[in-house]
């Protein structure tokens, strides 16, 4: 009886997922050091300044437009940010400045909102933003 319900307890721990990042290099942020090339499919980059960030959403101010193809987005903008929330981030605190590459998508009550693209600390790998987060 004890065997039984020391394997259970021992199923039960290895079959839970696991909610931890596996490593600081596998974190993710939005915020790029560069710009890559290829350029990904973005309506916008532009240097923002964080004012709240909470989990997969954050708001910011648009300090620096440095490209767009969307005539609603300007210098001085306050906007939403949507992004892809993990146990690998991004772990992101109010007044972080960066280069953001986001789409532009207005909400239900007309607003815009940027839905920003991720980068991996460890590789530079690029994660497309997800148009059905909340």
């Amino acid at each position: 009886m004890r065997y039984s319900a020391a394997l259970i307890c021992c199923l039960l721990l290895l079959a839970s997922p696991a909610n931890a990042c596996l490593g600081l290099s596998l974190e993710d942020t939005i915020f790029f050091k560069t710009i890559p090339e290829p350029r990904p499919d973005a309506d916008i980059i532009a240097k923002v300044s964080l004012f709240d960030a909470d989990d997969g959403t954050a708001v910011a101010r648009i300090l620096q437009v440095l490209d767009t193809s969307d005539s609603r987005i300007h210098t001085g903008d306050k906007v939403d940010l949507k992004f892809r929330m993990t146990s690998c981030g991004p772990n992101l605190k109010p007044g972080e400045e960066g280069i953001i590459i986001a789409k532009a998508r207005r909400d239900g009550d007309g607003r815009l909102v940027l839905h920003s693209y991720l980068r991996r600390y460890h590789d530079n790998r690029i994660t497309p933003p997800s148009m059905a987060e909340r």
